[in-house]
């Protein structure tokens, strides 16, 4: 019975750490300051990172800081 509910447990916990989603607020620098863009999460904080960030053509390096 106890082997039971410690493998219940070690389930229950693989699940728990496989299903985490990784996010982190982002900011990119702009000639007029620090501009937040707000939280990315997964294959997007990946992509923001990767890619950067355009405004008005201009392709600003993101920077994301996990919480």
């Amino acid at each position: 019975m106890k082997s039971k509910f410690v493998l219940s447990g070690l389930i229950i916990a693989a699940f728990a750490f496989t299903s985490c989603k990784k996010c982190a607020e982002c900011h990119y620098d702009s000639p007029n300051g620090l501009v937040e863009i707000g939280e990315y999460c997964d294959d997007d904080l990946k992509d923001i990172e990767k890619t950067g960030f355009i405004v008005n053509g201009v392709t600003y390096e993101v920077h994301c800081h996990d919480h």
